[in-house]
């Protein structure tokens, strides 16, 4: 049985059992309590707009007279990257499944980037956050074929059709993302919640 994913609840599921996603497991490093729920979901909403025009544009699939005028800037630094950096995709939005670490997600774009192997991730946040490293670490564990010579690069596009690319090299990243993964089975098999907040003020 293959991985399948849910795309109304965002879930994956691997053999009948759901599948944490990396982004669920970065969840407890990413403090967004204090942001409005409605900030949030629109953030998000604008995101997923951004990464489906990048996706359609690479795919040649892009009706750019439908497009959100607000989408314009993203969609030119996002081409931008891609003319700069001469890069060939092997997977454009790819679902993949680490099954021995227990995981699924789904990369933004993996391939060559100026001609080496290199995992890459779209942002329309603000900044690059930290959770960049870890989620690009994930992302290269679960491909099939990715070396320690694999490239992890982070590319924030930006309102002004530029872009921010920065290369993640630390091997802390992947041991912050495993470090999540045995946390939550620890607390998942003993019935614990673990609490973030006062371990933030020890």
């Amino acid at each position: 049985m293959s991985l399948t994913f849910d795309e109304l609840s965002h879930t994956y599921t691997f053999e009948g059992r759901t599948v944490p996603s990396v982004t669920q497991l970065l969840a407890p490093l990413s403090n967004l309590q204090m942001v409005d729920p409605a900030v949030l979901r629109a953030a998000a909403d604008f995101g997923t707009a951004v990464h489906k025009a990048c996706e359609l544009d690479d795919l040649g699939e892009l009706d750019e007279e439908s497009l959100d005028p607000a989408l314009g800037p993203y969609l030119s630094a996002w081409r931008k990257f891609s003319a700069e950096h001469a890069v060939k995709w092997t997977l454009i939005e790819g679902r993949m499944h680490n099954q021995a670490m227990g995981y699924a997600g789904t990369v933004d774009r993996y391939g060559a980037v100026r001609g080496d192997d290199a995992v890459v991730d779209l942002k329309s946040s603000a900044i690059l956050y930290p959770t960049v490293g870890p989620q690009l670490a994930a992302y290269a564990k679960a491909i099939p074929g990715t070396t320690l010579l694999t490239k992890r690069i982070g590319v924030l596009l930006k309102p002004d059709g530029n872009y921010q690319a920065k290369t993640y090299a630390s091997p802390m990243d992947w041991a912050v993302f495993a470090s999540l993964i045995t946390l939550r089975t620890f607390c998942s098999t003993h019935a614990i919640t673990p609490n973030f907040k006062e371990l933030s003020h020890v």
